[in-house]
């Protein structure tokens, strides 16, 4: 998946849309119309995926986090690997 070197110069594409709960919980919506709630910070993220590479994502996130460099990787990792799982991005050479 992204743990591969050649992972990072993937272009990260937004699919779907967000909403809102009917208790103002925002929801990342796929193209099936299937809704997850998700907090502020994924949709921020999920709307940083506009054609970016991962790298470069990372190197924004990076920018405007406190945490270590390893810890913004994997954690940034980590919500790719779920916005592929709920079908909200799509990862393309």
């Amino acid at each position: 998946m992204l743990l591969k070197k050649e992972s990072g110069n993937k272009i990260i594409l937004r699919r779907g849309e967000v909403g809102n709960d009917r208790d103002g919980t925002p929801l990342l919506i796929n193209v099936r119309g299937e809704a997850y709630r998700v907090n502020d910070t994924a949709v921020s993220l999920w709307n940083m995926c506009n054609g970016i590479t991962f790298d470069d994502l990372f190197l924004e996130v990076l920018r405007i986090s406190s945490d270590n460099e390893s810890e913004v990787k994997k954690s940034l990792e980590q919500m790719i690997r779920q916005f592929q799982k709920i079908s909200v991005i799509e990862l393309r050479d």
